[in-house]
């Protein structure tokens, strides 16, 4: 169909359906009369501006919402108030995309030999590992003193940072030479270290896909607790997204924080990093303590439950947080191995 202009160059038939225009918009389909400076740079750039600091504002009005008012954006969206707010699963991908460009932090993409040193099914996971990296070939025995062999550089590596004495990368490269040299099978276990740089290298890459499926687990735990409550699993996942959206922002903050708390003390003490800010399990329980309260803070303005009852769902669902946690590194350790091979 062509379109049609009148005296003043405007269209008067719309050039997607082609039915006469009576306004600005066209009555059958809904798109919008043509002008003829919209061909212009300057209202191009207008355009841009405006799409811009609209996305942005709306963007950052949610972000803002997510860190001080927990909870509240998922009652604004079922009272109807949408407008100033990022969509859900549109805010969702912004804060994972902003985490996965700036953290600090290694709390998804987790490396090989965590995956293969915490539950569940640990020993299969080193048995498909070494199946992987070694081949069907290599007896039971070998594999076993490989495995042996790795986890005491491990042990030496991890006690090293627990006493404070951490080594620099070229310094743990040289330390982890001599310990694959020194050991039973130093081409096996030379074979395990080239499989774990390919695992860390794509696993960092398919977590910043799959984090995604932390929502749906989430979602789904709540519903099962309080589908008796006849919230619907809908609503739950609205509330699930929103939620894991505040929890990323957290983890980017707090990364940021043990950053320059790392940063601050190595130029206040001449390089040297105080033991609790090498010991992860210091940076856990206080990021435990930071997740708890958002947690129940984000339950308090959803649900309207009392402070009591709040506080018990509030442990129940950090322990589906955590649970879900370890399901979703059981999935990205499967989904690495199967996109390795």
């Amino acid at each position: 169909m062509q379109e049609t202009a009148g005296l003043s160059g405007q269209a008067t038939a719309c050039a997607n359906c082609g039915t006469p225009l009576g306004g600005e918009y066209c009555a059958r389909c809904g798109e919008r009369r043509l002008h003829p400076d919209e061909h212009t740079l300057r209202h191009i750039v207008g355009e841009w501006f405006e799409a811009f600091s609209h996305g942005e504002g709306r963007l950052l009005v949610s972000l803002r919402t997510l860190l001080l008012k927990p909870g509240e954006l998922t009652r604004e969206y079922f009272r109807g108030r949408r407008m100033p707010y990022a969509r859900p699963v549109a805010l969702f991908f912004a804060v994972n995309l902003l985490y996965f460009l700036l953290t600090s932090l290694n709390t998804f993409s987790t490396v090989l030999e965590t995956q293969m040193s915490v539950t569940p099914l640990e020993h299969a996971k080193q048995t498909m590992v070494l199946d992987k990296a070694l081949g069907p070939r290599v007896s039971a025995t070998v594999k076993a003193e490989v495995m042996a062999d790795y986890w005491a550089l491990y042990g030496s590596e991890r006690a090293a940072v627990a006493a404070g004495r951490a080594a620099s990368a070229a310094e743990q490269k040289a330390d982890k030479e001599k310990g694959v040299a020194a050991s039973r099978h130093p081409a096996a276990l030379e074979a395990v270290y080239r499989y774990q740089e390919r695992f860390d290298e794509r696993t960092e890459t398919l977590s910043r896909a799959l984090v995604v499926a932390l929502v749906p687990m989430l979602a789904c735990f709540l519903w099962l607790t309080l589908a008796p409550l006849r919230r619907g699993l809908p609503e739950l996942l609205i509330f699930a997204t929103h939620l894991w959206s505040g929890l990323l922002l957290i983890l980017l903050l707090f990364g940021w924080l043990v950053t320059g708390a790392t940063l601050a003390t190595r130029w206040f003490l001449d390089g040297r990093v105080p033991a609790i800010l090498q010991n992860d399990t210091y940076a856990s329980m206080a990021l435990a303590v930071l997740v708890a309260i958002y947690v129940y803070r984000a339950l308090r303005a959803y649900l309207h439950y009392p402070r009591v009852g709040c506080a018990i769902l509030c442990t129940w669902m950090l322990a589906g947080l955590f649970w879900s946690l370890q399901l979703y590194r059981l999935l990205l350790f499967y989904v690495t191995v199967q996109v390795l091979h």
